[in-house]
């Protein structure tokens, strides 16, 4: 049988170490995630991807808050 368990936090902080990554909350509860070389660049992967899309949509947002402007 296989337990899922879900923790719910607001994110704080973040480091790494070694073979870890530990999250902060903003209650000074922390979360430790065991990582090897190849999760970490499985993470690096997708926290890219995310951030690349979030900077495009802020970039097409702030072009057409520009163009907005221009008209005005």
């Amino acid at each position: 049988m296989k337990i899922k368990q879900t923790v719910n936090a607001n994110f704080y902080s973040a480091y790494t170490g070694w073979n870890s990554l530990q999250f902060t909350d903003e209650n000074g509860d922390e979360i430790e995630i065991q990582m090897t070389d190849d999760n970490y660049l499985s993470l690096a992967k997708t926290i890219s991807q995310k951030a690349n899309r979030i900077m495009k949509e802020r970039a097409e947002e702030a072009a057409k808050l520009a163009g907005e402007n221009e008209v005005e």
